[in-house]
């Protein structure tokens, strides 16, 4: 049977001596793998239109098992990514975390936009001289990520006692879920010490839309802030 997939491909690698097993993330299916046959042959047509950060129509022939990869039509290959190291050193740290996260064969429409938006905002910044960008297009796409999949991080009140924050002195527990009042953070021997501009830029990630990331501007000291809670949120819930 023939299915057509709108995709976003991820990784792939070599099995046997010239097929490549393709792992995507699609719009009609969720996240699938499928077998490119012969696509490392010389001259293969196929070959580039299957490479990483990628976004294709595949076609998929399947009666069972993974099925076979027919047919590739570019639709977005990203190009200035692949040209540029920062890109892609952050675009492959994003794919890493989004391949441990989402489950196979789970659709949603929600996600795949997401992951479009992350790759179509990421593009857009190359060549702009501003490194810290491709770090905030990818912090924010992980919190939004996050979210999407059910792991909330709570930053409007206390996750611990549900009071109102003040700024002053904040927490992030990883433990918790989110930003801790000070009384409550004295209780947790984990919670870290984060600035308030740093939580103000979790705020940002989940109330706006992604493209509009491009206009934060942040103090080294507040972006690192930011990192610290997120990185800890990652290794507490991975």
């Amino acid at each position: 049977m023939e299915y057509k997939y709108t995709a976003i491909i991820l990784n792939k690698w070599d099995v046997g001596e010239t097929d490549r097993i393709c792992t995507m993330y699609s719009l009609e299916g969720g996240k699938i793998k499928s077998v490119a046959k012969g696509v490392r042959k010389p001259q293969a047509k196929l070959a580039s239109s299957l490479e990483s950060i990628t976004l294709a129509d595949i076609t998929i022939v399947r009666s069972r098992g993974l099925g076979k990869i027919t047919g590739s039509i570019v639709e977005n290959n990203f190009t200035a990514i692949k040209k540029d190291e920062q890109a892609l050193l952050n675009v492959f740290a994003v794919f890493h975390l989004f391949d441990k996260l989402v489950d196979f064969e789970n659709p949603d429409q929600n996600v795949f936009q997401l992951l479009q938006k992350y790759l179509e905002s990421t593009e857009k910044c190359v060549g702009g001289g501003d490194e810290q960008k491709f770090l905030v297009f990818r912090y924010g796409f992980m919190v939004k990520l996050l979210d999407a999949l059910g792991y909330a991080i709570g930053v409007d009140v206390c996750v611990a006692c549900g009071c109102e924050l003040i700024p002053a002195k904040v927490c992030f527990s990883s433990q918790q879920g989110g930003v801790l009042c000070e009384q409550c953070a004295q209780q947790d021997k984990d919670a870290i010490l984060v600035s308030v501009n740093a939580v103000k830029m979790l705020r940002l990630f989940l109330k706006n839309d992604l493209p509009t990331f491009a206009k934060i501007q942040a103090f080294q000291q507040d972006f690192d802030s930011m990192r610290l809670a997120v990185d800890d949120f990652l290794r507490w819930n991975l």
